[in-house]
């Protein structure tokens, strides 16, 4: 076997490399696991911003391709970091593809000066203290560093919830402006936004994951703009405005010809907290799901055990935990 960097414009090589990842995460007794659709990967692979890199890296056996991995890197903040991810299909696991396919990454990651990977997965319930995912990730170099959970939210939501909810939010709510947008932002909204969620890594429980704030601006907001849309993509939003800047966010992304729904993130500034502006954000951009799409049958969120005030909102609008999501960490 051979593990090298992969070239995304190779169409035929393309759609093997997704077609492992599909099928290392749906095909293995895990349907709820999260995967790009083809077009979401084949834009993504192929094209880079000034924020952000994302690298492919295959293992072949002979002219097959039977391992397909990748590196997230950020070209703005957290230099030191590479988010990883390692697909085996599930009748070629236990052959070493997967270790020599971690192997190629390392040595991409550390020539690319990347000293923290992180990475992934999924688990089921009944696995949380004996999974093989866990001990493969293990015997591999990695740690458990986080621990969430990932939750389903079954579509639609009866009105008469969301309205419940809405209104106990309204009570708390105060001066703050709800606005819902679908795709890009408004221009003027774009600094108080960036400077909002550039906080978001750490203000999320992250256990033993090292991070730095961002550093993403409106510039580079409209890059990423541009590359949702290049992937068919549409994104959902929800934003709090006090005095015109934003001071909570929601969103939600959907891919063109998928059925579900992925939560991005959810954030109130710290210093905005206590109005029940997450809830408020929340049923506003459910509504503005349901309203423009309402074929899609799903939500998939993922929160922190330790956050137990986004939980329980997940919680009241009826999301049910379907997996443990650990994350993993390896330092070089």
């Amino acid at each position: 076997m051979q593990t090298r960097p992969f070239d995304p414009t190779d169409d035929a090589g393309m759609r093997r490399f997704h077609e492992i990842l599909w099928r290392a995460e749906k095909e293995d007794g895990r349907p709820w696991n999260p995967m790009w659709t083809y077009a979401e990967a084949e834009t993504m692979f192929r094209s880079s911003t000034s924020e952000r890199r994302t690298l492919a890296v295959a293992t072949w056996d002979d002219d097959r391709m039977v391992g397909a991995g990748f590196l997230m890197l950020s070209m703005v903040d957290n230099l030191d970091t590479a988010w990883v991810f390692a697909a085996v299909e599930p009748e070629l696991r236990g052959r070493g593809i997967g270790a020599a396919l971690v192997d190629g990454i390392v040595e991409v990651a550390r020539a690319e000066g990347r000293t923290q990977l992180l990475g992934g997965a999924g688990v089921p319930f009944e696995q949380r203290d004996s999974s093989p995912i866990v001990a493969w990730a293990e015997r591999l170099g990695f740690t458990v560093a986080n621990l969430e959970i990932q939750r389903n939210l079954e579509l639609p939501v009866a009105t008469e919830l969301l309205d419940e909810i809405a209104a106990e939010a309204d009570e708390k709510r105060g001066d703050y402006e709800i606005r819902t947008y679908v795709g890009r932002l408004p221009d003027e909204l774009l600094p108080s936004y960036c400077d909002l969620t550039n906080i978001f890594m750490l203000e999320a429980p992250m256990g033993d994951v090292d991070v730095e704030a961002g550093a993403s601006t409106p510039e580079t907001v409209r890059e990423r703009d541009d590359l949702t849309e290049q992937m068919g993509r549409t994104m959902y939003s929800a934003v709090a405005l006090l005095d015109g800047r934003v001071v909570a966010q929601t969103d939600l992304g959907v891919a063109r010809d998928d059925d579900e729904a992925h939560q991005w993130g959810t954030l109130v500034h710290p210093d905005h907290r206590g109005h029940r502006l997450g809830a408020a954000l929340k049923v506003a951009n459910l509504r503005n799901l349901q309203d423009a799409q309402p074929g899609i049958r799903r939500v998939v969120t993922t929160n922190a055990e330790t956050n137990a005030w986004m939980v329980a909102i997940n919680d009241r609008l009826g999301f049910v935990p379907v997996a443990v999501a650990p994350t993993f960490k390896r330092r070089l």
